[in-house]
């Protein structure tokens, strides 16, 4: 078996579809195997600094900077599956700054640093929150280069 149909059939079994995010990378199964692992490990992975409520807001809030719908849909539709009703307005705010900034004028985005911790969040959350917005700029990036059109049936794979 190739190494594209082992990561694809990976993929399958662990999210139950495979998203065009990867299926666009075909002629590259390398990087699909090393986007897929990051993805998995600060995004789905259970017991991670940030729950996957603020995971998945920030995921949003990076790709409707980046004007990503591929992804805004995607995310959007997991942040749904996982928001929690009681987050705090300002942790909120935070969140989104930092998407916006991280976004737009990365060299700005450690200032904000003082102003997670002074909420409350803690070290980790901050790195977390720091590699989650990268990671979605990364990704948005990729989506509007290969054209990737969102799948009919995209939402099974948004769990």
């Amino acid at each position: 078996m190739e190494l594209k149909d082992k990561v694809f059939e990976t993929i399958q079994n662990e999210r139950g579809d495979v998203a065009n995010i990867y299926r666009a990378f075909s002629n590259f199964p390398e990087g699909i195997q090393a986007h897929y692992d990051f993805y998995k490990n600060i995004v789905l992975t259970p017991n991670l600094p940030l729950p996957r409520s603020e995971r998945e807001f920030l995921a949003v809030c990076t790709s409707q900077e980046n004007q990503c719908p591929y992804c805004i849909s995607h995310h959007g539709e997991a942040l749904k599956n996982f928001e929690e009703p009681s987050k705090s307005e300002t942790r909120l705010d935070l969140l989104r700054r930092l998407a916006t900034v991280l976004t737009r004028e990365p060299w700005k985005a450690g200032s904000l640093r003082n102003d997670f911790l002074s909420e409350g969040f803690s070290e980790a959350q901050w790195e977390h929150a720091v590699m989650i917005v990268s990671y979605f700029n990364l990704a948005n990036r990729c989506a509007h280069a290969m054209n990737i059109e969102l799948e009919k049936d995209f939402a099974k794979s948004c769990g």
